[in-house]
C-alpha cells in the first residue's frame, strides 16, 4: 500500500474524504490539520503491528566482530527488534543453525573465538518508516494485509477527541483485524542435534 492510498483510506473511514462527490479541500474545517497528523500516527501504527501481530522476519549478514576476552562480539542490524531463529553459520558451503551464541543487551551477539566464521542472523525487524511527511507514491514497509489495519488505527486516533462513538467503532475494528493477523505456530524442518551427545 502506498502512503497516499493509506491517507485517503483514513480520511474515508472518518467521513472526511469527500462531500457530495467532491474531494474536501485542505482549507475546509481543519482538513489540513488531520492530514498533517497522519504521518506520525502511521509510523506508530506500523511499529505497533510489526512488534505484535505481524512481525517482519528477515536475514542479514553479520559484519566484522570486535574481540573481547575469548569472545567475538557482533553488532546486530540497526532495525533488529527480536531474535527469530537465531544465528546461521557458513559450514561446507551452506548455512546451518548455530546454537553457541549469547545475546548481549539486545544489540550484540557473542560467539566463542574458536567458532570464528561467517554468520547470518535471522531476526524480526522494525519497519522502515519514512520520517517527516512521506510522498503519496511511497510504498509502506508492511505486508499488503497490514495497510488497512494501520488505516483503522490512524483513523481511530484522529477521531479520539472529537467523536468518541466513531473512535470506539474504528478502534474495535482495528483490534478485530489485528487479531486476525496473529501468526499461528510455525514448524521448522531440519535436523535436531542429539541432546545426549551420542
Amino acid at each position: 500500500m502506498t502512503y497516499g492510498a493509506l491517507k485517503d483510506y483514513v480520511l474515508q473511514l472518518m467521513n472526511q474524504y469527500s462531500v457530495a462527490g467532491t474531494r474536501i479541500p485542505m482549507t475546509y474545517n481543519e482538513q489540513a490539520d488531520l492530514v498533517t497528523r497522519i504521518p506520525a500516527l502511521t509510523r506508530d501504527g506500523l511499529q505497533y503491528v510489526a512488534t505484535t501481530a505481524r512481525r517482519l522476519r528477515t536475514v542479514a549478514e553479520l559484519g566484522t566482530p570486535a574481540e573481547q576476552g575469548g569472545m567475538l562480539l557482533y553488532d546486530l542490524p540497526d532495525d533488529f527488534y527480536q531474535m527469530a531463529a537465531g544465528l546461521l553459520r557458513l559450514e561446507g558451503g551452506q548455512y546451518v543453525r548455530y546454537q553457541g551464541y549469547r545475546l548481549l543487551g539486545g544489540r550484540q551477539v557473542a560467539v566463542p573465538k574458536q567458532d570464528r566464521g561467517e554468520f547470518q542472523v535471522e531476526y524480526f525487524r522494525y519497519p522502515h518508516v519514512p520520517q517527516g511527511t512521506p510522498r503519496d507514491e511511497e510504498i509502506l514497509d508492511c505486508p499488503p494485509e497490514v495497510g488497512a489495519v494501520v488505516a483503522f488505527y490512524v483513523a481511530a486516533h484522529l477521531a479520539i477527541e472529537d467523536n468518541s462513538f466513531l473512535y470506539a467503532g474504528l478502534y474495535n475494528e482495528f483490534e478485530r483485524r489485528l487479531a486476525r493477523l496473529e501468526e499461528g505456530p510455525a514448524a521448522e524442518v531440519g535436523l535436531v542435534a542429539d541432546a545426549y551427545g551420542w
